[in-house]
């Protein structure tokens, strides 16, 4: 009875184990190069409007408070041609694992000032990668709120899951000045 009861035991374990080993990519929210390649190619598609200065179509937008304004989109457009303007680009983890996103910064080295940050958010489902959200900032609480976020990527080890082609080459400068 008791070699009887044992042996069930084993063959139980034994199928938890093979439906684990064949469930476990579907569980697995793994990124591959693939992925990569999507969510930046997607972000980069999405943003390259606001990068060449095309803003006509946010003229009319009432975004949310403390976000960005359109007086400071006019002002890049103004410097677009401007040899200062550096521009980076990150992908990096949201807090939930199913959610990546694609981070694009203006950044003027002389004024020492973001023109913009625009994020574009996607899902994670399965293999496939989908557009979630986007978001765009322009002023000082949501853009030091944004780079507090990515400090604490680039100061993490979630850092070493991106591909360095995928993140901007340093951390970004802060969008404050220390006094």
């Amino acid at each position: 009875m008791i070699n009887k009861n044992l042996k069930e035991r084993k063959m139980k374990l034994i199928l938890i184990l093979i439906l684990i080993f064949i469930c476990q990519p579907i569980f697995s929210q793994e990124v591959n190069s693939k992925m990569f390649e999507k969510i930046f190619e997607d972000g980069k598609s999405y943003t390259t409007r606001l990068k060449k200065g095309q803003i006509e179509s946010l003229k009319k937008v009432n975004p949310p408070k403390d976000t960005w304004l359109f007086s400071k989109l006019e002002e890049y457009k103004r410097n677009l041609e401007s040899e200062n303007i550096i521009y980076g680009h990150i992908i990096m983890p949201s807090v939930n694992e199913s959610f990546y996103s694609f981070n694009l910064f203006a950044y003027d080295i002389k004024k020492e000032l973001y023109y913009f940050v625009a994020i574009v958010s996607f899902e994670i489902l399965e293999n496939d990668v989908k557009f979630n959200n986007s978001f765009l900032f322009t002023e000082n609480k949501t853009l030091n709120d944004w780079w507090n976020r990515i400090f604490g990527f680039y100061q993490s080890d979630l850092i070493k899951k991106i591909p360095k082609k995928y993140l901007y080459k340093i951390c970004p400068p802060p969008p404050f000045k220390d006094k």
